[in-house]
């Protein structure tokens, strides 16, 4: 039965006439109305209008790419691996900055909802569990919500790297170069991600190789903590002839403060990053790093989104990994 006006406003409790502005997006009603209006219309089945418009059958899904940004290129080569994969795929794709919050993150997702987005990715590897159970319990089964954060306990179901692979295959290079003392600087402790990265690759060197982990270092992913790092290991007696720097921007941190004190890479000591960013290619030495392909992240996310549409079924926290790939380059 095709919905009207008057189911909605039934549903509401608010006129006709009301429905009818906040639909078309005239007159004056105030923003909370609206939302509450178009999310009943949405939840209703009424085909809601896009700039005046309504929806044609034959419009493309609307999905929301929902993250924080910070400054650096690997928020924005994430991006435009998503952008890629919604070109190929056939979408379209509206990027939302939101800060670490709970309230606003579950406050944007009913906006989206009510004006007729699609579904979500959520990129954000700082929310707690409890903010994604949060999330997971306040969005309704039709609007499907993927993501792409490596946590703990997925809440959400999740796609994302073999994070714990990549480490290992740094491991597994240096083991064939003949590199018997090594160093790890880590990421934050808090993030999963960054002690996915730090397990695959102490387990590596523990279990498989015949190496000694001699050096490690607590950094925070920004090139300022590769800076410090690296003056920390030019005071060791000891020091490690490979260091795994668990992403891009601390190994190029490293490497910068460590050609100030006239060290040679690899010679003195070799590196490796995480993520392969494309200052990876253009820096001097090159840096060897794990390749984390973003457009074939994203294309495997928005195929599980869509997936989705017709089937709503409850979040099992299935957690689909991406494989990595090791590009070596001059630094090791």
């Amino acid at each position: 039965m095709k919905v009207t006006l008057k189911d909605i406003s039934d549903a509401t409790g608010f006129s006709v006439s009301t429905i009818s502005r906040a639909v078309r997006g005239e007159g004056r009603i105030s923003e909370e109305n609206r939302r509450k209006i178009l999310a009943s219309a949405h939840e209703l089945g009424y085909p809601l209008p896009i700039n005046g418009r309504s929806m044609p059958e034959d419009q493309p899904p609307y999905v929301a790419l929902i993250t924080q940004f910070r400054e650096g290129e690997f928020y924005s080569s994430f991006s435009l691996g998503f952008m890629k994969a919604a070109h190929k795929k056939k979408i379209i794709l509206s990027v939302f900055g939101v800060d670490q919050d709970l309230k606003s993150v579950s406050k944007l997702i009913e906006q989206l909802r009510a004006i007729g987005y699609t579904g979500a990715v959520i990129f954000a590897p700082e929310l707690s569990e409890e903010e994604y159970r949060h999330i997971l319990h306040s969005t309704p089964s039709d609007f499907p919500i993927i993501s792409c954060s490596n946590i703990d306990n997925s809440i959400l179901d999740t796609v994302t790297f073999d994070a714990y692979q990549g480490a290992a295959l740094v491991a597994k290079h240096f083991h064939s170069k003949g590199y018997k003392k090594l160093g790890i600087i880590e990421g934050p402790s808090e993030m999963p991600e960054s002690r996915f990265r730090s397990n695959g690759f102490n387990d590596f060197v523990t279990h498989v190789a015949d190496e000694n982990l001699i050096w490690s270092y607590r950094g925070d992913y920004t090139l300022e903590s590769g800076n410090h790092a690296f003056e920390v290991f030019h005071g060791l007696e000891e020091k490690p002839e490979a260091v795994f720097a668990t992403n891009d921007a601390m190994a190029l941190g490293f490497m910068e403060t460590a050609s100030k004190y006239g060290y040679k890479i690899p010679e003195d000591v070799a590196v490796a990053g995480y993520d392969n960013l494309p200052i990876c290619e253009s820096h001097y030495p090159k840096i060897t790093s794990v390749n984390t392909d973003y457009t074939r992240l994203a294309e495997n996310t928005i195929d599980n989104l869509l997936s989705r549409l017709e089937k709503p079924d409850e979040h099992q926290g299935i957690v689909s990994l991406v494989p990595v790939t090791l590009i070596a380059r001059e630094s090791s």
